[in-house]
């Protein structure tokens, strides 16, 4: 209990603290130490891919400060609706570096210390950017994660302040947004398949070297490799904290891939009841149809996201909101005319899938819902000529 209080009022702590990190002028660089920090994943899903800050430390004044680009808040108005659609602003928090590595020795996480190989001048310019990017109007960014996020924020204010003399090792050429992200998801089945279905087919291209340093182990590993002005970037690294051993937590039973084959094997008996009873059930094309539209209008949503990589989402052709419409008329008076739709919708999402990395498990439900059109398109034409001949 007393653990949990504790963690609590770091967290607070850490978005309230209003600390200027090197407020005074800076009096003696050659006592200035400014290094990339590192910390490894969480278990959150937010913090499932780790996590950067900058640490910034005068031994002659004593001053120890992380700071982290990786502040939000729940307590934003409409905070999910906002991060959904790509609208999440974060800030600029600082900390004492004691307070920054009692909470991540409270998670069991490791925090990795890379000391900048810098000169004066060069501390004096960082010092300088932080105090400006400490001010009230402007420590609030609009964050993307893929493209501004608290990895490429440190980055950004470290490098950026370094002439363009930094030279980092030759692009991993074939790494996209999806690949890098399965490097790290992939012992998070239900998470990794979540994060499937909304990254769209943006997070299939090739990446450039800038962009794969969204993840902060890729920023690690870049900033060991890496040169300025000829001479490493990194002149020593320190693990501050290392990780605990994980805990595995018993995780849900069922993989997507066996939701997805349940699903197929129930599909397969009503597919062959209608056969060969040549009728279709009512109860199963609704639960067919209104779960398709429920998942479908997330979908739709995500094509007004501010965040690159999920609007043009193919996955939409598969399930969208358009059954919700087509619910009343395909039930109750039994038209086809959806079943034509969703059809044709169908197999443009299968064209789609050249482009895009879709999950097996969704293409599989895909497949059988597929089937379930021509099935019915089938039956009605046979029934119809069936009708047209006794006529």
């Amino acid at each position: 209990m007393k653990k949990g209080l504790l963690y609590i009022v770091l967290t607070l702590l850490l978005s309230v603290v209003n600390v200027t990190a090197g407020a005074q002028s800076m009096s003696n660089a050659d006592s200035v130490q400014i290094s990339l920090l590192t910390c490894s994943p969480g278990k959150e899903v937010w913090a499932q891919y780790g996590h950067t800050a900058i640490r910034y430390y005068d031994k002659q004044n004593g001053e120890d400060f992380a700071l982290n680009y990786g502040i939000f808040s729940f307590e934003q108005s409409y905070f999910i609706l906002r991060f959904v659609l790509g609208m999440t602003d974060y800030r600029l928090g600082v900390q004492s570096m004691d307070m920054f590595l009692a909470q991540y020795s409270y998670e069991g996480r490791a925090v990795t210390e890379q000391v900048l190989n810098l000169s004066s001048d060069d501390k004096q310019l960082i010092h300088k950017a932080l105090q400006e990017n400490l001010k009230p109007e402007n420590v609030v960014y609009r964050y993307n994660f893929f493209y501004d996020n608290c990895t490429s924020r440190a980055r950004d204010m470290i490098v950026n302040h370094l002439h363009g003399k930094v030279v980092y090792p030759a692009a991993d050429k074939d790494a996209t947004f999806r690949s890098m992200l399965h490097e790290w998801n992939n012992k998070y089945e239900w998470s990794q398949f979540g994060e499937d279905l909304l990254l769209g087919v943006n997070a299939d291209r090739k990446t450039t070297k800038p962009e794969q340093q969204f993840l902060p182990e890729n920023l690690r590993n870049d900033f060991d490799k890496a040169t300025y002005n000829g001479k490493p970037l990194v002149k020593e690294t320190n693990e501050l904290l290392a990780a605990e051993k994980e805990v595995e937590e018993p995780a849900f039973p069922l993989s997507p891939l066996s939701i997805a084959l349940i699903f197929a094997a129930i599909s397969i008996i009503m597919m062959t009841f209608s056969y060969r009873k040549q009728q279709f059930y009512r109860a199963w094309d609704a639960a067919l149809m209104l779960t398709s539209g429920l998942m479908g209008i997330i979908f739709f949503i995500m094509i007004f996201s501010q965040h690159p990589c999920v609007s043009l989402n193919f996955i939409l052709f598969f399930f969208n909101p358009l059954p919700l419409f087509f619910l009343y008329s395909t039930v109750k008076k039994k038209k086809s005319t959806w079943w034509k739709i969703w059809g044709i919708l169908i197999v443009l999402g299968f064209i789609g899938s050249l482009f895009q990395d879709i999950p097996v498990p969704v293409l599989i439900v895909a497949l059988f819902l597929l089937l379930h059109c021509i099935l019915h398109l089938r039956i009605n034409k046979s029934v119809t000529t069936a009708g047209g001949s006794k006529r």
